[in-house]
């Protein structure tokens, strides 16, 4: 229900009616209220359902995607609100949830979800769970590419640790000493050697904005709930449903044919 409502864009109350009309393709035998609907998106069991979900949706192409990029984007709480706008000037402290997530910048599905905490201002100590994550749904990392925020040698050392190659964007003022870190030297030497390829390398993460722009379309009105595991219940259930539609293009756009993949 709670994967229905936010595929339509519904409030409770619309997706109690929306329930009675989808009754048999969702297979149910008992019609919810919607407080019941309302009370699933603070609901462990149902959280856990849609982790299932987030799961199922990588492994149609856990063989074939081997590149990533982190970024963050805000979700709007009022229809009042433009990201875009506001972020130009510096006014995104109130009004927005901040995501942060991992992509795959070859199928652009999201590879990992967090939901960024108000005590944290900046990004990149998101970094290492992002990757954890998606090196385990994945298994293999070939490149990362971020912007400027991720910007570490100890980001660089975590991308290393898992066998790929780091294209954070250079800030003014970055060096080529090392301080212990290789990769942190390596991705400054290959800039300079072959700035072009280094160059196309890390623009690959514009597919990154590309899954940002996919998810804020399919889903164009501002987080309803109000309470906090909810509106994080809600968020994360747009970007379970981001990446089923992902699957249904890749089926005919890549012949990749998730329930196989599944059956396997």
């Amino acid at each position: 229900m709670v994967l229905m409502a936010q595929y339509f864009g519904l409030s409770n109350r619309a997706a109690q009616g929306y329930m009675l009309l989808f009754k048999e393709k969702l297979a149910l035998t008992t019609a919810y209220s919607y407080k019941t609907i309302e009370r699933a998106y603070n609901d462990m069991e149902t959280r856990q359902i849609l982790e299932e979900v987030f799961e199922l949706t990588h492994v149609p192409v856990q063989d074939l995607e081997h590149e990533f990029g982190p970024d963050a984007t805000g979700l709007s709480t009022s229809s009042k609100q433009n990201y875009e706008n506001d972020r130009a000037k510096d006014q995104t402290g109130k009004g927005y949830e901040k995501i942060v997530v991992m992509v795959g910048l070859k199928y652009k599905l999201i590879s990992s979800f967090k939901f960024a905490r108000k005590s944290v201002d900046h990004e990149s100590p998101y970094f290492e769970v992002l990757l954890g994550e998606t090196a385990r749904r994945y298994g293999r990392v070939d490149l990362v590419a971020g912007d400027s925020a991720y910007l570490s040698r100890v980001n660089c050392d975590l991308v290393a640790s898992m066998g790929g190659v780091a294209r954070f964007y250079p800030k003014k003022g970055s060096t080529l000493c090392q301080k212990g870190s290789k990769m942190w030297r390596k991705m400054f030497e290959d800039l300079t050697v072959d700035p072009q390829k280094w160059l196309e390398e890390y623009h690959r993460r514009s597919n990154v904005e590309g899954c940002f722009s996919t998810l804020k379309r399919d889903s164009p009105l501002p987080l309803r709930k109000k309470l906090g595991e909810r509106k994080q219940q809600e968020a994360f259930t747009r970007a379970c449903n981001l990446n089923i539609k992902r699957l249904c293009y890749l089926n005919y756009l890549e012949n990749i044919n998730a329930r196989e993949s599944w059956h396997k």
